[in-house]
């Protein structure tokens, strides 16, 4: 994934690798009180997310979601899955059964 991305999942692998970097940074400016701004914690999330595509293989497999399962999740009194092969997110639902069908029907459009 050093390389140019091209594919929609690729983009999307990305695109999660860069938030969880930048909550990470996030949460540890808090922590310790860094006084980072916005625009600073955007840079270093770049230039470490930019480090890590270019020296290692990467690829979205959360160690939580067992065989079989889906990630799922709730936000903002919503409910999410998020589909294992092309890595996009279900809409909102009103359960999470109904947003882990989703994802799991999702999956065999693949």
């Amino acid at each position: 994934m050093g390389k140019k991305t091209d594919s929609a999942r690729e983009v999307r692998l990305v695109s999660l690798l860069e938030d969880s970097v930048r909550t990470e940074l996030q949460v540890t400016n808090c922590m310790l009180e860094l006084g980072l701004s916005d625009a600073t914690i955007e840079r270093l999330m770049e230039g470490v997310t930019s480090g890590l595509l270019y020296a290692f293989e990467v690829d979205w497999s959360p160690d939580w979601v067992k065989p079989g399962q889906v990630h799922a999740w709730e936000e903002g009194g919503a409910h999410f899955a998020r589909c294992s092969g092309c890595l996009r997110d279900s809409p909102p639902a009103d359960s999470r059964a109904s947003a882990e069908d989703w994802a799991r029907q999702h999956e065999t459009l693949h």
